[in-house]
């Protein structure tokens, strides 16, 4: 029925509601700034304000669909990149470590499932072809790290991530990428996620099969119960009921 399986990522396979982000960024901007000082920067006394103030304007003109129509995602590499440039000239070895660790701060907000594990790597037993279809802003060698570090990375196959691609699902550059990595019809593939919009209407519209793991207190209930996807799980795991 089914030859590749894509799945969202936060709220899906790991935490996300509710995580401590502001605390983790001003954090882990925080350690950046003592970082570059060390490494022979000079980075001025509002660096983690500053850092904080451009995340926040990117990443809610990104979500807001008034003002983003088209579902762009902004270009958190870049940003970065400017960030660490306005600190002033530094060991270059000494920057990019500085730089990971702090990306792998950020990514480390969100902690995967007890179930994710096992389930993906049932599911690869099957046979199937595993792929993340995710909204995150995050550099996307940062986000296969923390596939690495949390033990998912060996059932994983491909990573559509919309920093890499440019744009958010709902839009079709999303999917059409997916697609493309996963080397089959849309109409072969299955997509696991818990948005309404990106994971379930915005899915179909493409001619994916969907999976909505349903929650609660994130989403507006009726749009939950009228999104419509082939099949609603409230556990991960209960996918290897539905799947031969």
């Amino acid at each position: 029925m089914f030859t590749a399986i894509t799945f969202d990522w936060g709220d899906t396979l790991a935490t996300n509601y509710s995580m401590p982000y502001l605390a983790t960024q001003r954090a882990a901007f925080g350690r950046l700034a003592e970082d570059l000082a060390a490494a022979g920067a000079q980075p001025r006394a509002d660096f983690v304000a500053n850092a904080l103030a451009a995340l926040a304007v990117e990443w809610h003109h990104s979500i807001d669909v008034a003002r983003n129509r088209e579902h762009r995602e902004f270009d958190c590499p870049a940003l970065f990149s400017r960030l660490i440039a306005e600190a002033g000239p530094a060991d270059p070895a000494a920057v990019q470590a500085a730089r990971e660790r702090c990306e792998d701060r950020l990514t480390d907000t969100i902690f995967p499932f007890p179930e994710s594990i096992p389930t993906l790597t049932a599911l690869k037993a099957r046979g199937y072809r595993l792929g993340i279809l995710s909204h995150v802003p995050w550099p996307g060698p940062a986000c296969r790290r923390w596939f690495v570090r949390h033990g998912l990375a060996p059932c994983i196959d491909f990573y559509s991530l919309s920093c890499e691609v440019g744009w958010i699902k709902p839009n079709h550059h999303h999917y059409q990428d997916t697609a493309r990595q996963a080397g089959c019809k849309p109409s072969k593939i299955l997509h696991v996620g818990d948005h309404p919009l990106r994971d379930v209407r915005g899915g179909k519209a493409f001619g994916f099969a969907t999976c909505l793991r349903r929650t609660e207190r994130i989403y507006a209930e009726e749009d939950l119960d009228t999104c419509a996807p082939d099949i609603e799980i409230l556990h991960l795991s209960e996918l290897l009921t539905h799947l031969p």
